[in-house]
């Protein structure tokens, strides 16, 4: 099989390997799509470090190879799924509090972790969720990362008819509108770019504005009768866009930080504001099984529309082409297409 290891920032090498031989109780995985996130980004650029080589990819879909003996699961060879490629040992302090999310172990064997730039994995049972045909290898990719917004939102504990600001219209945003569209929220959307402010707007935001020529304190007030923005998730790691978005909040409004930062950050706020206003600032972390699997449902219930955020597909072949469109900014969701050739067809 065909597998895209990072052996160096900046080098991606295509390699053959053997197809994995799944044990009795996992599932063997025949992989049709999977994303170039951030994360994948960061570690193709420098930005991230784990101990190389390894198999990139995490947001990832396939079909059913084969199935182990010993697995209990109503599972059928062909059958379409998505994959949480995150891995959680299930043993230490958080995986036993119910946060997986914050696993202590998750990075501590990198042969155990993603692998979805492979042709074919091995992943135990609760690793696989299952879709309808209707869903295809591409929409059921974003299953992860619009896991870790439905996660977001939870955490800020939205309430149906809330308003909601989203500071970055980037691809995390958009997910994060779609989801909150989902919950019945209504969603203004901050971004200075125009083009992802149409974009925003065609997914379906209230409102999109620009916050070079729009202050968000007052646009807030304006739509909710001098109150603010009940809640806020800010997804856009520049340090300029945080600011506004905290002066735009209501009193008791919740903040989540869902972006990272690679430089620190200090919040830039009196502290006697969140004392006085009662303001909750929280951040979240990926993502638990429960949010993946509402990820999947959604998607499957047709709730949810991501076929707009694909921009690009690529082979193994232009793997690296592919890293390069997802870092420049210009793109929302580029795709590796495990069976696409190299003139870009798909078997």
């Amino acid at each position: 099989m065909r597998v895209a290891t990072l052996v160096a920032p900046w080098n991606i090498a295509i390699e053959e390997r053997p197809t994995p031989a799944p044990r009795d109780t996992e599932v063997l995985i025949k992989l049709e799509a999977c994303g170039i996130c951030t994360l994948e980004q960061r570690l193709y650029s420098g930005r991230m470090h784990l101990p190389l080589p390894l198999v990139p990819g995490h947001e990832a879909a396939g079909s059913i190879a084969s199935i182990g003996r010993r697995v209990v699961e109503d599972l059928s060879p062909g059958q379409r799924v998505a994959l949480d490629l995150v891995e959680r040992c299930g043993e230490c302090y958080y995986c036993r509090i119910g946060k997986s999310n914050l696993c202590l172990n998750r990075y501590k064997d990198a042969t155990k972790m993603l692998g979805g730039f492979a042709e074919y994995i091995a992943v135990r049972p609760n690793q696989v969720f299952p879709l309808p045909d209707a869903v295809s290898f591409e929409e059921a990719s974003f299953a992860e990362p619009l896991a870790c917004c439905i996660h977001s939102l939870k955490r800020l504990k939205v309430a149906m008819t809330e308003d909601l600001l989203v500071v970055g219209g980037g691809t995390m945003g958009l997910l994060h509108l779609l989801a909150a569209r989902a919950m019945g929220l209504r969603v203004t959307v901050s971004e200075p770019s125009p083009v992802r402010r149409e974009m925003a707007e065609r997914l379906g935001a209230d409102f999109a504005v620009d916050p070079s020529s729009t202050d968000l304190a007052d646009f807030g007030k304006e739509i909710t009768g001098g109150i603010g923005f009940s809640s806020c998730v800010v997804t856009s790691p520049s340090p300029a866009a945080l600011e506004p978005a905290i002066r735009a909040m209501a009193k008791a409004a919740r903040i989540n930080i869902y972006t990272a930062y690679e430089d620190v950050m200090q919040i830039p706020l009196d502290l006697n504001t969140i004392h006085r206003n009662e303001l909750l600032i929280t951040g979240t972390e990926g993502r638990v099984q429960e949010d993946f699997f509402q990820a999947v449902r959604l998607l499957s219930f047709g709730k949810i529309d991501v076929k707009p955020l694909i921009s690009e597909r690529v082979p193994f072949t232009r793997l690296d082409e592919g890293f390069r469109a997802a870092i420049s900014g210009g793109a929302y969701r580029v795709l590796l297409m495990h069976g696409m050739d190299g003139e870009g067809t798909q078997p």
